[in-house]
């Protein structure tokens, strides 16, 4: 048994995205070694909360957070990167402090699990694991021309820290000393510098527990759609893809239906683009929704279609295969890692009226063969529940610090 001291920013139980990520790490590492885990002190409630119900002697938490001048820089997502950045600082010396009393064998730095912003906790006296790390995933060149001036600036600070590291100047020295780096994806490979690759390893961040796969169980079933998109309805997500695909698809099938789950800045040109192809009937805007009733529709429908550029470890993903629903998604990024060809059909990004085809394709292919798309579904199911498992993690981990 090992002491592992875990830094993650994001952290608390019943979670998603990244404190769901930086929780459940750390409770899988805790099943067979000692762990400290340094969070924010905003976690504290919940997390204290879970430990009253559920004690663990071997997890234990300390909490940081910088003076309350400078968390005002923050509200909600807006200058998070910036405020990450600056707790990175006051949280090494924080660290480096609890290290003075307190040995460790190994330190993990597990959120955020982006490589382009900074850890410095590669600087701690122990062995040092990173990630995993994202921050790989970008859009397609071939689709660059359908970005906005903002996302294709983000693209291009992406292309260029590949090179030069601009917003993580430490990157190539937590590389150097990291014993161990965790990848999400080939794209966030493809970033590390060859000297280094011989230490990756590749693992997806999210996963998925049995209290997921029992949740999704009892969530009914509704009827009347066909297919669903579920998400932030923002540029890098490319709804437009799906929504120029139904207008194919109705040509076969005109009562085929697809719903959109989701609200964001480009909800509204959306719409504009269903009614100017004449799609009122066809497509369906629900809004935000809880997470209970978004899945809901996930289930209710044949495919769920994921037509986002980029992403990490979708959890939307996980959701539509533990409801045992075919994927057709881009075959880039986290969508390359988590969905089998057995499980949907992943289409290798082209340019922007060639992935509206494909797309089409896809779900005519859906509605052709019914049976075999459900196949497909089951085969997902079985993939999420065998190999995305949070234990997979913590086999993972096992691994690594034992190797």
């Amino acid at each position: 048994m090992k002491r592992v001291f875990i830094s993650a920013y994001g952290c608390e139980p019943n979670k998603g995205s990244e404190p769901g990520v930086g929780w459940n790490w750390a409770l899988e590492i805790a099943k067979k070694n000692k762990v400290t885990v340094l969070t924010r002190k905003n976690n504290k409630r919940s997390i204290d909360d879970y430990l009253t119900h559920f004690p663990h002697s071997n997890l234990e938490f300390l909490y940081y957070d910088l003076p309350n001048g400078i968390t005002r820089l923050k509200k909600g997502q807006k200058r998070i990167q910036l405020y990450y950045t600056i707790w990175q600082v006051g949280a090494y010396r924080f660290a480096k402090k609890v290290f003075e009393n307190q040995k460790y064998d190994i330190v993990f730095a597990v959120t955020f699990g982006n490589m382009w912003l900074p850890t410095l906790m590669y600087k701690l006296p122990a062995e040092f694991i990173w990630g995993p790390l994202g921050g790989g995933e970008g859009v397609n060149l071939h689709l660059w021309n359908r970005l906005t001036k903002k996302q294709l600036v983000f693209e291009i600070v992406r292309a260029i820290n590949k090179k030069f590291p601009i917003t993580n100047p430490w990157f190539f020295e937590a590389c150097r000393h990291a014993k161990t780096l965790i990848i999400r994806t080939e794209d966030s490979l493809n970033c590390i510098p060859l000297k280094y690759r011989e230490k990756c390893k590749m693992m997806i961040e999210t996963g998925v527990s049995e209290a997921d796969c029992a949740r999704v169980a009892r969530i009914g079933i509704e009827k009347g759609t066909d297919f669903t998109i579920s998400g932030r309805l923002v540029g890098l997500k490319f709804v437009d893809i799906g929504i120029r695909a139904m207008k194919k698809v109705v040509v076969k099938y005109p009562k085929a239906v697809l719903t959109i789950v989701g609200s964001g800045e480009c909800e509204q040109s959306l719409k504009v683009l269903v009614s100017d192809l004449d799609l009122n009937n066809n497509v369906v805007f629900t809004g935000t929704l809880t997470q209970e009733a978004s899945i809901q529709k996930i289930k209710s429908c044949k495919a769920f279609i994921m037509t986002s550029a980029k992403e990490g470890g979708a959890w939307v993903l996980f959701e539509a295969m533990m409801a045992k629903k075919p994927i057709i998604c881009m075959d880039t990024s986290g969508m390359h890692e988590i969905v089998d060809t057995k499980a949907g059909i992943k289409i290798p990004v082209q340019d922007y009226d060639t992935m509206v085809n494909r797309f089409a394709d896809a779900m005519l292919f859906v509605l052709n063969h019914p049976e075999e798309a459900s196949q497909m579904g089951k085969n997902g199911y079985q993939l999420v529940t065998n190999h995305w498992h949070w234990e997979m993690k913590g086999t993972f981990f096992e691994k690594i610090i034992n190797d």
